[in-house]
């Protein structure tokens, strides 16, 4: 058992070696998180001020309207307050783009952006005027000017009010009379009063995707204009909806080498492939698509094959198609540290799936980085305690089609896994790089000491007890004091 607990620790540490410069990056932490709460509450304040309750209409319109804006400055309070990224680095970087198109179009509105850790790679505009930035959208882009014309396009939602037309819109319709006639005419129906209810909700889907289809192309269309003025490539417009067009799918589709870290002598374990589906007498043909998937009239926004040849009109066929040089040195460093933040994103929002399979894909090249080591193996470690708690389902995904193939392969394996597996795969994984010299502990390699040390033996054995000592005497208060170390009633009532 120490032979096992000593590699184990070893393999932690990984080797030193001549580490790149963003292997050495940790994702940044504050315990103070003042500034976060303050900017959320004047977002929220605001989104209520801008968006102002109509004074005519009927009392259910306006009180329908009140609840949509009390639950867009909530939603906004809640994603500034717990999930932006005021970061030293990657945030000033995105701030300085966005100043640089507001300065070139000082005919818009006043706007802000908020950069957040949402690892999904996304973007919108809020009424207020604020453009929030997934951290996810980053490391997806190739360049800075690619990065100019999603920022424009947001501001020319704003430019154009659009979420504010789109919400009285929206709530016009669904309050109109006509509506609320065609309603009553179709419950005092005597038959098919189902299918004509259904009926009815798709005629108002139609209806609002038709909005929103109109309000992405104006979007679109102005972005185009606004990035012109800047010293941003405008052919890089179209190259970005490319990317879009494909941002569902992983950077790297390649199956996850996961023999190579969680198989070993200790663990010989076999890692096969999608096993066949069973055969059955009720199996009369594929799976289809709904008409909700295929048919791209009922998507509120249209495809970006359409936006593309849009925007390769307005382009006068100056675009930009297919991937683009290496980025320049500055947004290609953006990138690697957005790469290395959206891991510590799905780690934070329990998505320890995600955050294992980022991490697993990250480190064939950067195969000695502390900070990914130490994300697989706090992975593991917290797939164990909620396998442990009976709440597995929750941090763990399900199987789809809608999925990358590598994913769901590593999917099925966490599926498979018993509580004993874990400390097989640990114990593959510290094995799978060889020993060097030890290395100060960080926060993290210290974390993933003692999540290795519980794996492999307890939470009450001397090694585990004297690893968390030495956390939080290093760490009070640190990023994983709470998860590692969570305090019972009972503990927290004697405090």
């Amino acid at each position: 058992m120490f032979r096992l607990l000593c590699l184990l620790i070893i393999g932690v540490l990984g080797a030193n070696g001549a580490l790149a410069q963003d292997a050495a990056y940790l994702p940044y932490y504050s315990r103070d998180t003042t500034q976060l709460y303050q900017l959320a509450v004047a977002q929220r304040n605001d989104v209520k001020t801008h968006l102002v309750v109509p004074k005519t209409g009927s009392s259910e319109y306006r009180e329908h309207y009140k609840k949509v804006v009390k639950e867009a400055s909530d939603d906004v309070f809640n994603s500034i307050r717990y999930s932006a990224l005021l970061d030293p680095v990657v945030e000033p970087f995105v701030q300085q783009v966005f100043a640089r198109i507001l300065k070139a179009n000082p005919q818009l509105p006043t706007a802000r952006l908020v950069l957040t850790r949402n690892p999904e790679p996304n973007a919108h505009a809020v009424g207020n005027g604020t453009v929030m930035l997934n951290l996810g959208l980053l490391p997806r882009l190739e360049n800075e000017s690619q990065l100019a014309f999603i920022l424009c396009h947001e501001l020319a939602h704003v430019a154009c009010r659009h979420m504010e037309n789109g919400l009285q819109e929206r709530l016009t319709t669904l309050h109109s009379k006509e509506l609320k006639r065609e309603f009553r005419r179709i419950i005092n129906s005597e038959y098919n009063i189902g299918s004509q209810i259904k009926a009815l909700a798709l005629g108002f889907s139609l209806n609002n995707s038709y909005h929103h289809r109109r309000f992405e192309r104006q979007a679109d269309s102005l972005g185009y204009v606004l990035l012109t003025h800047t010293a941003y490539e405008a052919p890089q417009a179209y190259r970005a909806l490319e990317l879009l067009d494909t941002i569902d799918e992983p950077e790297n589709p390649a199956p996850l080498a996961l023999p190579s870290y969680f198989s070993c002598a200790d663990f010989p374990r076999a890692f096969g492939n999608a096993p066949a589906k069973p055969t059955s007498i009720f199996t009369v043909k594929a799976a289809e698509k709904t008409v909700l998937e295929s048919t791209d009239t009922l998507k509120s926004h249209p495809d970006c094959a359409k936006r593309m040849r849009f925007v390769q009109t307005l382009a006068h066929d100056q675009v930009a198609k297919g991937p683009q040089p290496t980025s320049p040195p500055d947004f290609a460093r953006i990138r690697s540290l957005s790469r290395l933040e959206v891991v510590q994103s799905w780690f934070d929002y329990d998505c320890y799936d995600h955050a294992l399979f980022e991490a697993l894909q990250l480190l064939p090249q950067q195969p000695n980085s502390p900070f990914l080591r130490s994300v697989v193996l706090l992975s593991l470690f917290e797939l164990r305690q909620h396998l442990q708690d009976h709440t597995y389902t929750e941090v763990v995904s399900n199987i789809s089609t809608h999925q990358p193939a590598n994913f769901n392969a590593l999917l099925r394996t966490l599926h498979d896994l018993r509580y004993e597996d874990f400390t097989g795969l640990s114990t593959c994984f510290a094995q799978a790089s060889a020993p060097a010299a030890a290395m100060p502990a960080d926060e993290y390699t210290l974390a993933a000491r003692y999540a290795t040390t519980v794996l492999a033996t307890e939470a009450t054995s001397a090694t585990a007890k004297g690893l968390r000592d030495q956390y939080q005497k290093q760490y009070a208060g640190g990023r994983f004091d709470k998860l590692l170390f969570p305090v019972t009633p009972a503990k927290a009532m004697r405090r």
